[in-house]
């Protein structure tokens, strides 16, 4: 293969990205390496050290290739809901992802699995990395749930709020890729009952959390 020069470092760039995110879904963020990566993509050895420094610079550019817009959409619908004077219940604060998911899910369903199983394995290992672009959103969600949840300690609603979001991803990410091939999107029956049944747990965290206070 030819050396990879100026005039198609962003077409490299976009080739190392794209085998990055069909193998860490696939096989794990952890389990593949660079040399993987470069592999998957056709390139030579040096190809993912030259165009982004190492791994998680490649697993940034994956995470904010895919998921800019629907993050996007979060900090905006977060944003919207803080500003309110209403006391959000578990429903309305679990839409502020879900809505942003069904939506990516239904106009690129591939694209979409992908990304929220890679979100998900970050998400169950708590990994800092998850989150690619400071805009606040994360805050502005403490806020919420504080106000929803008054007599609610910090550490217990962070840990609540941790359990119920790696639950919508992980259930949303493999209800989608059911058949372990090509991504469906699911029905608006069936995302609502993930949506009700992820609000309800919540509620639950909280009340069992209210009790031992």
């Amino acid at each position: 293969m030819p050396r990879t020069g100026p005039r198609d470092g962003a077409a490299t760039r976009r080739a190392l990205v794209a085998a990055a995110t069909k193998l860490f879904a696939a096989e794990g963020v952890e389990k593949v390496s660079i040399r993987a990566i470069n592999a998957e993509a056709g390139l030579g050895a040096a190809s993912a050290h030259y165009h982004f420094g190492s791994k998680d610079a490649i697993l940034n550019a994956v995470l904010v290739d895919a998921g800019a817009d629907v993050l996007a959409h979060i900090h905006r619908l977060t944003v919207a809901a803080v500003a309110s004077p209403d006391v959000p219940d578990a429903r309305r604060i679990i839409d502020l992802l879900a809505e942003p998911y069904r939506r990516f899910l239904r106009d690129e369903p591939d694209k979409a699995v992908r990304w929220l199983n890679i979100c998900g394995q970050l998400s169950l290992a708590n990994d800092p990395r998850l989150f690619p672009i400071e805009d606040g959103t994360a805050a502005l969600l403490s806020t919420l749930l504080a106000r929803a949840y008054p007599a609610i300690d910090a550490d217990s609603l962070e840990l609540n709020w941790s359990l119920t979001v790696n639950t919508l991803i992980v259930m949303a990410a493999r209800w989608s890729d059911a058949s372990g091939g090509r991504s469906h999107v699911l029905s608006n029956e069936k995302f609502d009952k993930l949506t009700d049944f992820v609000a309800g747990g919540l509620e639950a965290l909280m009340r069992g959390s209210r009790a031992l206070a």
